[in-house]
């Protein structure tokens, strides 16, 4: 995860071996552990038993004759039984999954709302249960129970939709839309986040994953030292972010599957709505991808760096030689890099002089200048 560190406007990369992302099949084994534990093994019996109940109720449906009709039913309740054995644990844990993230969606205002519109849906549903019923069957008995069903939905979605225009009705305002910003890894670990976020440059709740929390701590724990610097920096930065929002920040429990940090931030914004703040270059892409914003402030610190143009005349102390024969190498106040052309002999001094051109690059921006002719002649 590449940090880009202000003061010298250089790149520093926090090596991506640091922390091990899972591999390609970790995700496929948690979903087999969850099958295979307790509730997974109770959760497989119930399945065989409904499989093989609804077999033996189909197959007597399905045989052609009454020679047959034991031995099909046998089959599909076998058939069904092993279905409902083997799929069971899977379609149950990914579907209370899926309503958990949906639920972490909804604001309690919408989820009552919502719940509203069920209730109207449904009294509808009954009340044209009865006429329904009069028809042939098996029509009769489908249909009232499948509309019924479609109109608790339907008035579900319908007062979802209208949810503002509802709350104007009893007189109530909607609350208004907070935005989440999601921290990632390296946004604690860089520090400038909070000193933005004390500002009030950015405005919102702070969450932070537990996963990147654990990532933090193994950083803390590492036995190289500049790895073990940078987890005891995120987490310093972290603690003094408690100190400072107090409620504003929160620290999201761990999703199950078991899920990396970054995965964990994306789909933590993706759930919110909100804004993941990262200095890491392929975190943002994977979040943007996902349609998620995403706030660098490594980009924030570039656009207000103060313009340099070519021909602009510049102060400053020379720190060093540069890469090629002859250069040395300055910085200005916002850290930007100034190389300039035939100015060893000078190392040491404050000298004038004139920009050249100026370069974009991945680890920021590079400045070329040459010495003033007066400072030259000194």
């Amino acid at each position: 995860m590449p940090v880009v560190d202000s003061s010298r406007g250089t790149a520093r990369a926090v090596d991506s071996e640091e922390v091990p992302s899972p591999p390609a099949g970790t995700r496929r084994r948690q979903r087999a552990e969850r099958a295979s534990s307790p509730l997974g093994r109770v959760l497989r019996y119930a399945g065989l038993s409904i499989g093989a109940l609804v077999g033996w109720s189909f197959g007597y449906a399905l045989a052609t004759g009454p020679e047959v009709t034991v031995a099909s039913r046998f089959f599909l309740a076998a058939i069904l039984a092993s279905l409902g054995f083997l799929a069971t644990p899977y379609i149950v844990f990914d579907l209370v999954d899926a309503i958990v993230v949906r639920l972490r969606r909804l604001t309690l205002e919408t989820l009552l709302v919502s719940a509203l519109g069920a209730f109207i849906g449904a009294l509808f549903g009954l009340l044209f249960a009865w006429p329904l019923a009069l028809l042939p069957r098996p029509a009769g008995q489908l249909v009232p129970t499948i509309f019924a069903v479609l109109a608790t939905a339907i008035g579900a979605l319908v007062a979802q939709s209208k949810h503002d225009e509802l709350l104007a009705l009893i007189g109530r305002r909607p609350l208004a839309g907070t935005s989440v910003l999601v921290l990632d890894t390296s946004a604690l670990i860089d520090g400038r986040v909070r000193a933005v976020l004390r500002l009030g440059f950015l405005e919102g709740r702070v969450l932070v994953p537990e996963e990147v929390l654990r990532e933090l701590h193994v950083l803390a724990e590492a036995d190289e030292p500049t790895r073990r610097a940078r987890g005891r920096r995120g987490l310093e930065c972290l603690r003094r972010l408690r100190e400072e929002l107090g409620d504003g920040l929160e620290v999201a429990p761990a999703l199950v599957p078991v899920r990396s940090a970054d995965e964990a931030v994306v789909l933590r914004a993706d759930e919110a709505g909100g804004k993941v703040v990262t200095c890491d270059q392929q975190l943002a892409e994977l979040a943007r991808v996902r349609g998620i914003a995403v706030l660098n402030p490594n980009q924030l610190a570039e656009a207000l760096r103060s313009p340099v143009h070519v021909g602009d005349r510049l102060t400053l102390q020379l720190v060093g030689e540069g890469r090629e024969a002859g250069q040395a190498i300055g910085y200005l106040d916002d850290g930007t890099l100034v190389v300039v052309e035939r100015a060893r002999e000078f190392i040491g001094q404050e000298v004038t002089v004139e920009v050249t051109r100026t370069l974009q690059t991945s680890g920021g921006r590079l400045v070329f200048a040459q010495l003033v002719e007066q400072d030259v002649a000194r």
